[in-house]
C-alpha cells in the first residue's frame, strides 16, 4: 500500500464531518495544484474498499472532465496502492465504470441530463468541478444517497463530495 503525505485540509477532507446527520456534506475548494481531484479519487477507493458492495457515482458536468481529469486519477491511485485489474478491480470501459473484487462499483458518469440518474440508489456521489453543477442536480444526487446499507459497513455515513476552484 502506498504511504501518502496528505496535507492538512486533504486530510480534513477525507474524514467523515462532526455531525448527527446520516448524510456527510464535503467539499475542497482550492487553487490548481491543490490536490483537489486527487483527495477525491482517493476518497472514492476508500469508500470502495472500506464498504464491500458500495456503489459510488463520479460526476462531472461533461463526460470529457471525469475521463480526461478524474479517472485518470484513479488509475494512478489504483496503480500506486498495487492494485492489478482483472485481480483487485475491471474497468469495464463499455459501461463507464470499476467494479472492485469485494463487489464495490463506482460508476463515472456526465451531468448533462440529470434525469438519466434518478433511477440510481447510491452510497456515495463525488462531483469534480462542483462549482459547476447546478444546484437542482446536486440535490437530485443527494437523493440518490439511499443505498441500503450493509451489516458489516461499521460507521457508515452517505457521503457526497465534491471539489472545484475558488469562484471570482
Amino acid at each position: 500500500m502506498v504511504d501518502y503525505k496528505l496535507l492538512p485540509a486533504q486530510q480534513q477532507f477525507l474524514e467523515y464531518g462532526d455531525h448527527d446527520s446520516e448524510i456527510d456534506v464535503s467539499l475542497y475548494q482550492g487553487g490548481f495544484g491543490s490536490g483537489k481531484t486527487f483527495s477525491g479519487s482517493l476518497l472514492g477507493i476508500i469508500l470502495a474498499l472500506k464498504y464491500p458492495g458500495i456503489r459510488g457515482l463520479v460526476g462531472a458536468q461533461t463526460f470529457t472532465l471525469v475521463r480526461d481529469t478524474t479517472l485518470v486519477s484513479y488509475f494512478e491511485h489504483l496503480e500506486n496502492m498495487g492494485l492489478e485489474e482483472g485481480i483487485d478491480y475491471n474497468y469495464l470501459k463499455s459501461e463507464n465504470k470499476l467494479v472492485f473484487s469485494n463487489k464495490s462499483e463506482i460508476l463515472f458518469r456526465h451531468l448533462e441530463e440529470p434525469e438519466k440518474l434518478k433511477s440510481l440508489n447510491l452510497g456515495f456521489v463525488e462531483l469534480e468541478e462542483m462549482s459547476d453543477v447546478p444546484r437542482s442536480t446536486f440535490d437530485m444526487l443527494l437523493g440518490r444517497l439511499r443505498q441500503a446499507k450493509k451489516s458489516d459497513w461499521v460507521n457508515f455515513k452517505y457521503r457526497i463530495f465534491g471539489h472545484t476552484n475558488p469562484q471570482e
